[in-house]
């Protein structure tokens, strides 16, 4: 098989995949409902990925691209470096929470799944904080955050990401309110 083939195969299992997960949640789900709801035999499922939960894993690393292309696309505006932040910590916690709520039944499962979520994370803290060290880079190069030093910037991004990956436990797994999003957005951007 060639390599757009290959892509397309993974693509449609990748589908497939999403639509069974969504009605039958991780732990009801198998790899014959996937291949059946993809129109193809077990075989081809586990010719490209081991596991259904290597398969969940797939999807939530395109969903977290999906998230993070969004932001990636906010810190380009000419804008200052704190508005930046505070429309990149909006979007993560925004598109993320929209991308956690499309998967209810899984949502439950993972709460308990301690593995599953650090897989993620660590998957989002590389990504995620690459696009605070860029923000607050810029800031420190044109003085709008003077606070911070060049030695700082990586620590600084890993301590947002740190107060947000937990905020967004929180939010995503423990509570549903909006209004309280917006709230510690606010607090985080704004300061107290």
């Amino acid at each position: 098989m060639n390599g757009s083939k290959d892509d397309e195969m993974k693509n449609a299992i990748l589908e497939a995949a999403k639509r069974v997960f969504q009605k039958w949640g991780l732990n009801k789900t198998t790899m014959e409902d996937i291949a059946r709801e993809a129109g193809k035999g077990k075989s081809t499922l586990y010719y490209y990925f081991k596991s259904k939960d290597e398969i969940f894993e797939a999807l939530a690393m395109i969903e977290l691209n999906i998230i993070v292309n969004n932001a990636r696309e906010l810190i380009k505006a000419e804008i200052s470096s704190k508005q930046k932040l505070k429309n990149l910590i909006v979007s993560l916690l925004r598109d993320s929470k929209k991308t956690i709520s499309i998967y209810p039944i899984v949502r439950g499962e993972i709460k308990g799944n301690r593995q599953v979520i650090d897989k993620i994370l660590r998957q989002i803290d590389e990504l995620v904080e690459s696009l605070f060290v860029e923000v607050l880079k810029e800031g420190l190069d044109s003085g709008e955050l003077n606070f911070l030093k060049e030695d700082q910037l990586s620590k600084a991004a890993n301590t947002i990401s740190c107060i947000i990956k937990g905020l967004g436990l929180y939010i995503f797994f423990d509570n549903d309110d909006d209004e309280m999003l917006d709230i510690a957005t606010r607090l985080i951007a704004e300061g107290i």
